[in-house]
């Protein structure tokens, strides 16, 4: 385990089976969180599953959020 590579996430996404189209659905240059320009927490958690990997979010709005 000593030559571990970071990925990026649309490398991620292939390791995941997943395709790339899947977030051209997904709202894009969005962040969701508690800062003065993000949009609300509520908002990321009414998106559906697929999206909810291919936006930014802050640690807030995960559910069992920052211990």
């Amino acid at each position: 385990m000593k030559n571990l590579k970071k990925l990026n996430r649309k490398e991620l996404g292939y390791v995941n089976g997943a395709i790339g189209s899947n977030c051209s659905r997904c709202p894009q240059h969005t962040t969701y969180g508690t800062g003065p320009n993000d949009a609300p927490c509520s908002a990321y958690q009414a998106l559906p599953l697929y999206c909810k990997a291919c936006v930014i979010v802050s640690m807030e709005c995960v559910d069992g959020g920052v211990s």
